[in-house]
């Protein structure tokens, strides 16, 4: 099927910031539909949500999906968490050493991954995994960085890392077959500017702490002063290379804002990032793996 095929099977192709804005508009109104996306989230931020829910009960819910408290139990004894190598094999335990905002991060991660499963296109199904992984590196990163700065709290930090995109997963379950190759520039461009918006949306609708929205609507704004939350996740995703490449340290630190707010030279950078690389890919595995 040609270009010219391809456009009158979808419309939306000749037109994609028509698409977005209907995306958008459907969004606002309150029609959020996440296919396949299993309620197991749902279920445990309302028992997380009751301040009279005893630890009992949140690992009733929990173990009511077992591959959910196979992974809490996994994260609970990663290095990440366990830096004593003292395991743990009961689930009440293991909530306790996670915390509210961490179980809360592990049951929609769940959630989210294993809604790929419901997901028939490949290519969809590839793109979302790319989206999952990103967000799990830079949900890890966010975490060290508020932990080291002192500058928002690093579950916090954590959870916003892990929603950032959740825009751009969105987009990628709902975009019309092929409509990136036809007009690759524009697309990614559009999708670089809507996806915070309707991030803010759908994480509205969930409930998330307004501090994390307003993070996740402000991650494109880097010479915007936010600070807070904001300042963790935009550091957070422009040090993705430099896990990998430390030599462009200076050069990042240097235009971006958010990092000299931060307070965060290239060296302190570099020790941060080598003090815990053992601790971001131990986290970032128990999120996504």
């Amino acid at each position: 099927m040609n270009a010219i095929d391809k456009r009158a099977a979808h419309p939306e192709h000749a037109d994609p910031g028509g698409f977005i804005r209907k995306l958008m508009l459907e969004l606002t109104v309150g029609d959020i539909h996440l296919p396949s996306f299993p309620d197991i989230a749902a279920r445990v931020q309302k028992v997380l949500d009751d301040p009279k829910a005893a630890a009992g009960r949140v690992a009733i819910v929990i173990s009511s999906e077992a591959a959910l408290a196979a992974r809490v139990l996994r994260l609970a004894n990663s290095a990440f968490l366990n830096p004593s190598g003292e395991q743990v094999s009961d689930l009440k335990v293991a909530l306790a050493r996670l915390g509210v905002q961490l179980v809360r991060c592990t049951a929609v991660s769940f959630a989210l991954q294993q809604m790929q499963s419901g997901v028939k296109d490949p290519k969809v199904r590839a793109r979302l995994h790319e989206l999952w992984r990103d967000g799990a590196l830079i949900a890890a990163i966010a975490y060290v960085l508020a932990r080291e700065t002192r500058s928002a709290n690093p579950d916090e930090a954590l959870l916003t890392g892990l929603m950032h995109n959740i825009g751009k997963l969105y987009i990628a379950l709902h975009a019309p077959p092929g409509i990136e190759s036809l007009t690759p520039g524009t697309w990614t461009q559009l999708v670089r500017d809507a996806h915070p918006q309707i991030a803010v949306t759908i994480l509205e609708h969930w409930k998330f702490a307004p501090e994390i929205i307003a993070a996740v609507k402000a991650q494109n704004n880097r010479d915007v002063v936010i600070g807070g939350l904001a300042d963790i996740l935009i550091s957070a995703k422009v040090l993705v290379p430099c896990v990998t490449d430390r030599q462009r340290l200076p050069e990042v630190v240097e235009r971006v804002s958010a990092l000299k707010r931060l307070k965060l030279s290239a060296e302190r950078c570099n020790q941060i990032l080598a003090g815990s690389a053992d601790q971001i890919r131990s986290l970032r595995s128990g999120l996504f793996d």
